[in-house]
């Protein structure tokens, strides 16, 4: 299957574009997944912050981070963005060795409007896993994250590429949403809530996205008849 590294035209956001600022735990796979949505529709506009290598990128950490960017009115350190009551806030997180502050960090969300915290077990890669099958995930038993990396770069040739493959988006969706349990009250073993969140950015971009899954669809075809001829 041929994909191209962008299928549509970036686009300015309009007046009325919605924010959603995602605080990522990692400093590189998750901002590099989310760039492929960036300027991707004009009625969006995505601000990815990564993990500083340097700072706490603990739950907490990137909660007191967003307080910050957010909520800090005072004259010394004006605040970073000026959020709206419909735009989102949202974290994405690993559950690693968080388990306590998690909870901490979902806690502190409800107190806030449209903040929000999608969490994997045991790590993004499950959400990636899911753009390329539907198979669950929770079957899969591996030592730790490093593993889960290899096998979701393993299971498709050159490995996931987040320049072209978050295209699926929906089927991932479809995949995580189905595959998703929760074991007494906590977040099970190869599901993640990435769905939650793509469900709100989904149905912005969906006609880029479909525009591009044409083109996927038409050079796969061609591929396919020139390999019969």
């Amino acid at each position: 299957m041929i994909l191209g590294n962008r299928l549509y035209v970036r686009k300015d956001p309009d007046r009325d574009a919605s924010l959603c600022i995602i605080y990522c735990e990692g400093n590189k796979r998750e901002p590099q997944y989310f760039k492929y949505f960036d300027k991707i529709s004009s009625r969006i506009i995505l601000e990815v912050v990564k993990a500083d290598p340097e700072g706490n990128n603990s739950p907490m950490g990137l909660y007191e981070q967003a307080c910050i960017d957010i909520k800090d009115k005072s004259t010394e350190l004006k605040a970073k963005y000026d959020v709206g009551a419909t735009d989102q806030v949202w974290f994405v997180i690993d559950t690693d060795e968080w388990n306590q502050q998690i909870q901490e960090l979902k806690q502190n969300c409800l107190n806030e409007e449209n903040w929000r915290v999608a969490q994997s077990n045991p790590c993004f890669e499950v959400w990636l896993y899911y753009h390329i099958t539907g198979e669950d995930a929770g079957a899969v038993v591996l030592p730790n994250c490093a593993a889960w990396k290899n096998h979701v770069n393993e299971m498709i040739p050159g490995g996931f590429d987040c320049r072209k493959h978050p295209v699926f988006i929906r089927d991932a969706i479809e995949h995580a949403k189905a595959n998703f349990r929760t074991v007494d009250g906590q977040i099970g073993y190869g599901s993640t809530e990435m769905f939650k969140l793509a469900e709100i950015l989904y149905p912005l971009v969906a006609s880029d996205i479909k525009k591009a899954l044409k083109v996927i669809k038409h050079e796969a075809e061609k591929t396919t008849s020139n390999s019969n001829n």
